[in-house]
C-alpha cells in the first residue's frame, strides 16, 4: 500500500477530515511498515485519537496525532513538544501500537487497541470496558476503509 491509495480511501470510507490525513498518509504508511502494523488500523486509530489534529492535547496529558503520553515513551524519550511535530508522533504512534499488539498482544490487534489506549487491563475476565469500547470504535472505521480499498482495487 502506499499514501496516495490509503489517501483515497480515507476520502472514500466518509471518514470526517479526510483531506486533513490525507497529509499524513505517506508517513502513515512508512511507519506501519517500519514498525509492522497494519495502515489501516493504524490510521483508524490516528482519527480517533486526534481526528487529525496535529496539536491535539488529552486531558490526560497525551499529545498529538497519535495521543501519546510522554511519561511512557522510552528509546528515543519525547515530550508533548516533540509530539506536536506529526513526523514524531506519527512514528511513536507506530512503535507504542506495535509493542501493544506484537509484544502485549501477542499479535492480537483487538488486545493490542485496548492496550494502547487503556493499558495493562485488556486481558482476562476484568477488560476495561472502556478500552473495549476503543477498539470497537477504531475497527469501525478500519473496516469502513477495507471496504472503501476494495473498491479502489476493483475499479483499477
Amino acid at each position: 500500500m502506499n499514501g496516495v491509495i490509503l489517501c483515497a480511501a480515507l476520502l472514500s470510507s466518509g471518514m470526517p477530515r479526510a483531506e486533513q490525513a490525507c497529509e499524513y498518509t505517506d508517513l502513515v504508511v512508512m511507519a506501519s511498515e517500519q514498525h509492522n502494523v497494519d495502515p489501516v488500523i493504524y490510521a483508524s486509530l490516528l482519527y480517533v485519537e486526534s481526528r487529525w489534529k496535529k496539536n491535539a492535547h488529552g486531558s490526560s496529558n497525551e499529545c498529538g496525532l497519535a495521543q501519546i503520553v510522554p511519561k511512557y515513551t522510552k528509546k528515543p524519550k519525547v515530550t508533548c513538544k516533540m509530539l506536536k511535530n506529526p513526523v514524531i508522533a506519527i512514528f511513536t504512534g507506530a512503535k507504542t501500537l506495535s509493542y501493544w499488539v506484537h509484544i502485549y498482544g501477542r499479535g492480537r490487534y483487538s488486545t493490542g487497541l485496548c492496550g494502547y489506549n487503556v493499558g495493562y487491563r485488556c486481558k482476562g475476565k476484568n477488560k476495561h470496558p472502556r478500552g473495549i469500547k476503543y477498539t470497537k470504535h477504531v475497527k469501525k472505521w478500519a473496516k469502513k476503509i477495507k471496504i472503501a480499498l476494495k473498491h479502489i482495487n476493483d475499479e483499477s
